[in-house]
């Protein structure tokens, strides 16, 4: 597609810096990384997110958008992939305070700052 050139860099990094990385949510539908039985396609469960008060809501849609995000450096092939592709590590970053928080922050500016860095050298032109 070639919304996904190197030469539109540029937008995709002002996309992200403007709108604080909910751009990646368009990025990821160019990049075709949404599954159509996932949770986050099930309209009913974003109901019951938002019934259930605003933070249930807000949680799902960070939850939503740093797997998006995961998924996409997957597709750009950003290193670490490894560390980073399984939820386990995202779950103990949480769960453990100070430190794991640390990790857990690390590891999403990581994800963000290298999704862009790939964009750059022209990685979204050569994915399906």
């Amino acid at each position: 597609m070639k919304l996904l050139n190197r030469k539109y860099s540029i937008v995709w990094l002002l996309l992200s810096i403007i709108t604080l990385n909910i751009s990646n949510i368009f990025l990821g539908k160019l990049l075709k990384v949404y599954d159509k039985g996932a949770w986050y396609t099930k309209w009913y469960i974003w109901v019951l997110g938002i019934l259930l008060g605003i933070f249930p809501g807000l949680i799902m849609f960070l939850i939503f958008i740093l797997q998006t995000n995961v998924k996409i450096a997957c597709k750009l092939e950003v290193t670490g992939d490894n560390i980073y592709g399984y939820p386990y590590v995202w779950i103990l970053s949480i769960i453990v305070p100070i430190i794991g928080w640390s990790i857990f922050i690390i590891l999403d500016i990581y994800i963000y700052v290298w999704i862009m860095i790939r964009m750059f050298q022209g990685k979204g032109e050569n994915v399906n």
